[in-house]
């Protein structure tokens, strides 16, 4: 057994508390608490070390759970500082520390237990990938997230929106005269002393005209969405006048908050592709057609080097291990996202039913999905593969469909990380 020391750090948002542990689960240091700030780190450090000369050790393991992203300064310092003494790190999903606290005794769940379960998981079970401080990733990831999350902002806001423009303009929601009730035009047509509140006094060429003016000459036919406008306009609930004022007021500064969000994922955008260009993964995924280099780095950014995939060994049939190959590496990848359907079985039961696993990586997830419905609508290979599956399904037939037409392109996509070759047309 290799002379590794074991350490595990709990943290919280003011402090990191330890437990360091021998390679056969003796406890050397059972807790000791120190801030999550860089005085407490230099505090932390040194207590490591020292145990490392002290009692002899070759290298040693530092696990953490994630949480937030507390663990993430003293890891970066960590992978600069240790590094002399093979100095390995991990991150731990917390429910593994969870599950594996369950095979012991019951105990408390405090700051001062912790520690110990989180180093012990890593010494009796191993099975983690090394962490390593990816700074270039870090970089993107950091852009691709933040938009990730600008654009569930944006979602939701246009959902309140939604609900709220039902509660004046009901017709308007139902039978929409124009392809997108939040773009420019329709925004024009509901504003505050906009053509929806002048629709009473107007006759029906004057609407066709303003339509065509608040359009800048693009619809192709100005009096036939006149003519729905009015239609919606006529069944369409009053409110009572006493909530005309704020139900206005709600869409007007809703507008204002997603033009706001909008503007800022434009800005983003430019962004994520000036850092793309410094990232061969990303430049080799835009090659894709329809992905571009905004989704392009959303994917590879996640997945980062696909060599951390190839750890540990895979068991094989005859009770031994064998290296990973990249069929496994697409596996690991589709699980890391959570695109797995987990078997359920039991003695002579198996489940015919099986669900989406959703644990995983969640932003990968997304912009995996993003890429399936980009490539069901440029590559006939999956064109034909949505279309099989959409007819496959018995309800839900769209998102399953999208969903296995995801998990499908992560072989296309694994094999393009892997050569470092663009697209190909054959590919498809």
């Amino acid at each position: 057994m290799e002379n590794r020391l074991h350490v595990g750090i709990d943290f919280s948002r003011d402090r990191a508390d330890v437990c360091l542990l021998s390679p056969e689960g003796e406890t050397i240091v059972r807790h000791r608490t120190f801030r999550n700030s860089p005085s407490g780190y230099a505090m932390a450090r040194e207590l490591i070390t020292q145990t490392l000369e002290t009692h002899g050790y070759q290298a040693l393991d530092i696990s953490a759970e994630a949480t937030a992203n507390y663990w993430m300064p003293y890891y970066w310092q960590f992978d600069a500082d240790l590094a002399g003494y093979d100095c390995h790190l991990f991150v731990l999903e917390p429910r593994w520390v969870r599950w594996y606290k369950h095979c012991h005794s019951e105990d408390h769940k405090r700051d001062r237990t912790d520690p110990f379960y989180i180093a012990d998981r890593t010494r009796a079970l191993g099975n983690c990938i090394p962490w390593h401080a990816d700074l270039h990733g870090w970089r993107l990831r950091t852009f691709t997230r933040l938009r990730f999350h600008l654009t569930q902002a944006l979602i939701h806001e246009k959902g309140f929106l939604r609900t709220h423009l039902f509660l004046w303009a009901s017709g308007y929601v139902q039978e929409p005269p124009l392809s997108d009730i939040f773009g420019h035009t329709s925004r024009a047509i509901l504003a505050r002393s906009g053509l929806w509140s002048q629709l009473d006094t107007l006759s029906d060429d004057e609407v066709a005209a303003c339509l065509d003016q608040l359009s800048r000459h693009r619809l192709r036919d100005p009096r036939a969405t006149a003519a729905k406008l009015r239609q919606a306009h006529r069944n369409s609930f009053r409110p009572p006048p006493e909530l005309e004022e704020p139900l206005q007021e709600i869409w007007d500064l809703g507008i204002d908050h997603v033009s706001c969000l909008e503007a800022l994922i434009d800005r983003l955008d430019k962004d994520i592709a000036r850092e793309a260009q410094a990232y061969p993964g990303a430049r080799c995924l835009a090659t894709i057609p329809g992905f571009g280099l905004v989704l392009a780095s959303g994917i590879a950014a996640e997945i980062g080097n696909l060599q951390r995939f190839r750890t540990p060994l895979k068991p094989d049939r005859r009770g031994g291990c064998r290296p990973r190959n990249l069929r496994d590496v697409e596996d690991a990848v589709a699980k890391f996202a959570g695109l797995w359907w987990p078997e359920s079985s039991s003695g002579d039961f198996v489940a015919e039913e099986r669900r989406l696993s959703k644990r995983g990586n969640r932003y990968l997830r997304y912009h995996l999905i993003l890429g399936a419905d980009t490539l069901r609508r440029y590559v006939p290979k999956y064109q034909e593969f949505y279309a099989r599956k959409h007819r496959e399904a018995n309800r839900h037939k769209h998102w399953r469909a999208l969903v296995l037409t995801a998990r499908q392109s992560v072989g296309l996509i694994v094999g393009l990380l892997h050569r470092n070759e663009p697209w190909r047309s054959e590919e498809g």
